[in-house]
């Protein structure tokens, strides 16, 4: 039975958040968390209809600051966010979830696969990276949220998806690229900052705990994507943790599961299986 999708706000460590629970209600569970700089729904929302129609209820997190949940007060860890997320599940009562991560999203899944594996069913992992950032990409980007702080002219939203996005999504889908712009460029500013800082300045790495993951996994890449791109990130994940499974999509950047909709959603009907699983495939293998 599918049931209607419910706003529903958690009090986690990180502050109120608001969730979309959504799709059927008695089944498997996807807990899904988005991009740095985006909501739910423009990260994951392409994909919604097509795991409920396989029978999957979506947990769709707005981060602090994004959609209706309110930005944080202070700086948080990647850690804190796995712990949030936890929290989440908890609230709704969801013993066992597969994780799926956009970028940001990709950071919080990996902390819950390592803090709680038995909490995991599945992890599918898109355009992220188990590696914090070198010392001049974290000067550049504690630049970037000052900048971000203080105000950029005209807004960063045109910067954001001129980053985030490749030229063919830019080329095909204008009206979605101005959609996203106009939505970054309403994000609370100083909630914004706290957040690059959080994310990208002081995000951590786990790159030596990727063999103690046991979730399958998928990993998805964009071969345009500039801000994480597929070597070394995406690789070192597929390679690092047991039996995962690597896809690198053509004229994708760093929002996949919205600029190439039918190819993610395709990878994901071959990955989740109705318990939540796949067939272990052998170590590193790539899908075409």
């Amino acid at each position: 039975m599918t049931a209607a999708a419910r706003s529903v706000f958690v009090l986690t460590n990180l502050g109120s958040l608001h969730v979309q629970d959504a799709g059927p209600s008695g089944g498997l569970v996807a807990l899904l968390w988005p991009s740095l700089f985006s909501d739910g729904e423009t990260s994951w929302g392409a994909q919604l209809a097509g795991l409920h129609s396989r029978g999957w209820r979506t947990v769709l997190v707005d981060p602090p600051g994004t959609g209706s949940s309110r930005p944080s007060p202070r700086r948080f860890t990647m850690e804190e966010c796995a712990e949030a997320a936890l929290d989440i599940l908890d609230a709704l009562e969801v013993e066992r979830a597969a994780i799926l991560g956009l970028s940001w999203g990709g950071f919080v899944a990996l902390r819950v696969a390592l803090a709680a594996p038995q909490r995991v069913t599945a992890l599918v992992l898109s355009n992220t990276s188990a590696r914090g950032m070198s010392f001049a990409e974290r000067q550049r980007d504690r630049l970037n949220s000052a900048l971000v702080r203080v105000g950029v002219p005209g807004g960063p939203g045109r910067l954001v998806v001129a980053g985030m996005l490749s030229a063919h999504t830019r080329r095909i889908h204008p009206g979605f690229v101005a959609d996203m712009a106009t939505k970054v460029n309403d994000l609370d500013a100083a909630g914004l900052s706290r957040a690059m800082r959080s994310v990208l300045v002081e995000r951590g790495t786990v790159v030596d705990d990727l063999d103690q993951i046991t979730a399958p996994t998928l990993v998805i890449a964009g071969a345009d994507d500039k801000a994480l791109p597929a070597r070394p990130h995406s690789e070192e994940l597929a390679n690092g943790i047991a039996g995962a499974k690597l896809a690198v999509l053509e004229r994708v950047a760093h929002l996949a599961p919205r600029e190439a909709p039918t190819r993610v959603a395709a990878l994901l009907t071959e990955f989740l299986s109705r318990d939540g699983g796949i067939e272990r495939p052998q170590e590193g293998s790539t899908l075409c």
